[in-house]
This record gives C-alpha cells, structure tokens and sequence, in this order.
C-alpha cells in the first residue's frame, strides 16, 4: 500500500506535466497563429486572404501526411463524400473569416468565433429538435449581448477615427456577416464529423486534416486562379512567416486533439477560451486600437457567456453504460 501511494505521486504529476503542457500548447500555438495572422494584415500592402488561406491549407495538409507516414497511420480508408463535405465547410468557414478581417478589426473576429453556442443551439432546435436549459440560454443571451456591444463599440470607435467614414462603418456589417457565416460553418463541421468518426472507427483526427485541408487546399488554389488574387501578390512574401503561421494552427489543433483525449473536453474548453482571451488583450498591446467602457463590458459579457456553457458542460452527468442482460 505504502509503495502503491509512492507510485501514484510520480503518476499525478506526470499527468499534471501532461496537462500543462497540452495546455500550453494549444495557448500559444493559437496566440502566436493570431498576432501572426493580424501582423501580416498590417505588413502586406495587399489583403490577400486567399493566398494565406492557401498557405495553411497546405502546411497543416503537409503536416498531417507527413505525421501518418512516420507513425504508420496508413490502411484507413477515407470516406471520400463526407471529406468532401466537412471541406466545403472548413474551405468557407476560413476563407470568410479572413475576407472578414477587410472590414472588421481582429478582435471583433475572435468574440464573433467565441459564439459558436448560437448557431449550435439554433442548429440544434430547428433540425435536431433539441432542448436546452436555463443556463443556456442565459449563455447564448449573454453572448448576443457581448456580441452586440462589441460591434456597436467598434463602429463607434471607426467612426471617430479620421480616416473611418459612414461607409466604412455599413460595410462592416458585411464583415459581422461573414463571420457568422463561418461560426455556423464551424458548428455544422463539427456535427459531421462527429457522425463521421463514429461510422468509420479507423479513421483518425490526422486523416481528417489531411484529406480535409488536402481538398480545401485545392479549391483555395482554384479561387486564387479565378479571382486573380495572384496578381496581387508581391515580390517578396514573408514565407517564414506564412510558415509558422500554418504550422502554429497544426500544432494547435494536435495539442487540443490530446487535451481533449486526456483529460477531456472540458480542460480543451478552457485551453482554447483561455488562447482567445490571450490573443485579445495581445491585440490591443502589439497593434495598439482605441479602447472604450462598452468594449470591456461587451468582452466581460463574452467572457461570462462562455464560462457558464463551460461550467454547464462541467457538471454534466456523463451517461453509464447499459449492461446487457446475463
């Protein structure tokens, strides 16, 4: 007994080790993905969300290849039609959530992503006949509230900028647009491949990111050459940067796969609502923007919005398993 209570002391903080450092990881792998996104926003002297999308397209593809081939993941077969539709979904969720970035600043992007309970609570009463508990809907009010108030504040604060005007502040409704456009993108992927996973037990999260970002990277590729976006592009891209910014969003995704398999979805919840508070009060030190009274309490309703969800998926029962009958 004395040994069995010296074993587990080194077990506990390996797991404790272990926690810290998924945890960790997925934090800055997805700060350093977002100052790295809005760096290079100021630094191109064109917007060219197709060609960065592209990019981590590529690399996170690349990178999922690369990783099941060193580790002998093959022998899965991949379902080519849910691929292709879980593609279609990731292509528009991240192709509108850069277009977005043209009329709305960076953090307004990351409150809008952090309210992916909305369309997944509407999702879910109109198609799956879902119901839902006081503390979610007093989550999603919340979140509609902070999400009102920001895009309110933001507008506020353009419109007393010299160079913001009565069109720039209608125009970014269109951004506010898109970027709902890719939370419900996000809601509905992550419904399908959930029932994915579930039909096809050998197939692995590596194989979904790389037939994924595989085929989303070849229709970005095909946008690109129908838009004409590669006229725009300059003589010198920041390749390293455009490295990193795709390699940060892989490693960020991997860490929070082992998170959540370790330790759960709840501790993944907080690792990724803590990276976007991070990435926001970074937003504000490295690109400096005007602050107000009603952007903190936007954020403050965000932030209390999301810890309720969190805490309610916390405390949720998980279900036994039916024993069959001897």
């Amino acid at each position: 007994m004395c040994q069995a209570a010296m074993l587990s002391k080194p077990a506990a903080s390996s797991g404790g080790a272990r926690l810290a450092m998924l945890c960790g990881g997925v934090v800055a792998a997805g700060v350093a993905h977002a100052l790295l996104q809005e760096q290079m926003l100021y630094a191109m002297p064109a917007k060219m969300p197709l060609v960065v999308t592209a990019y981590e397209f590529g690399v996170c593809s690349s990178l999922s290849g690369a990783y099941l081939l060193l580790a002998g993941g093959g022998g899965a077969r991949a379902p080519l039609w849910p691929l292709a539709r879980i593609s279609a979904l990731v292509f528009a969720s991240l192709v509108s959530g850069n277009v977005a970035l043209r009329w709305v600043s960076f953090p307004v992007k990351v409150i809008v992503k952090s309210c992916k309970l909305l369309p997944t609570m509407a999702l879910g009463s109109l198609l799956l006949h879902k119901s839902y508990t006081v503390w979610d809907h007093a989550a999603a009010l919340l979140l509609c509230c902070g999400l009102v108030g920001f895009t309110l504040a933001s507008h506020g604060s353009a419109a007393r900028e010299p160079s913001g005007g009565e069109e720039e502040q209608q125009t970014s409704w269109v951004g506010l647009a898109l970027l709902m456009l890719a939370v419900c993108c996000d809601a509905v992927q992550v419904l399908l491949q959930e029932r994915m996973m579930r039909s096809h037990p050998l197939l692995t999260p590596m194989h979904v990111m790389l037939f994924t970002n595989g085929i989303a990277f070849a229709a970005v590729v095909a946008a690109i050459a129908f838009t004409g976006e590669v006229d725009a592009v300059p003589v010198g891209l920041p390749w390293g940067r455009l490295l990193l910014y795709g390699a940060s969003s892989w490693i960020g995704v991997c860490c929070f796969l082992a998170l959540t398999r370790s330790h759960g979805g709840t501790a993944a919840v907080v690792a990724t609502n803590s990276r976007k508070l991070v990435s926001i009060c970074l937003s504000f030190v490295v690109f400096p923007k005007p602050v107000s009274g009603m952007m903190l309490l936007s954020g403050a309703s965000v932030v209390s919005g999301v810890a309720i969800h969190a805490t309610r998926k916390a405390t949720m029962p998980t279900p036994m398993p039916k024993r069959r009958a001897e």
